[in-house]
């Protein structure tokens, strides 16, 4: 487990928390759970895909990006 003092919005889920395949399916399943909605996993790799296109993934995607995310499947964003 990460302090919760250790993670930003621009702290990078790969490359600083060491995130994986496995934990991303399971943060759009507590987004599911939490929004109350249903989110095919493809959308979230769509969603990556044209947000960060050419990035870096291990260093772009961030707090900041899962949050923005999260806003556009509540239908915030």
């Amino acid at each position: 487990m990460v302090p919760l003092d250790k993670v930003g919005p621009q702290t990078a889920l790969v490359a600083e928390l060491g995130a994986e395949s496995i934990d991303f399916i399971d943060l759009v399943f507590r987004l599911e759970q939490g929004l109350g909605l249903k989110i095919p996993l493809a959308r979230w790799g769509s969603f990556i895909e044209q947000r960060l296109e050419g990035q870096d993934l291990a260093r772009a995607i961030t707090t900041d990006v899962l949050r923005e995310f999260a806003e556009r499947e509540a239908g915030l964003g």
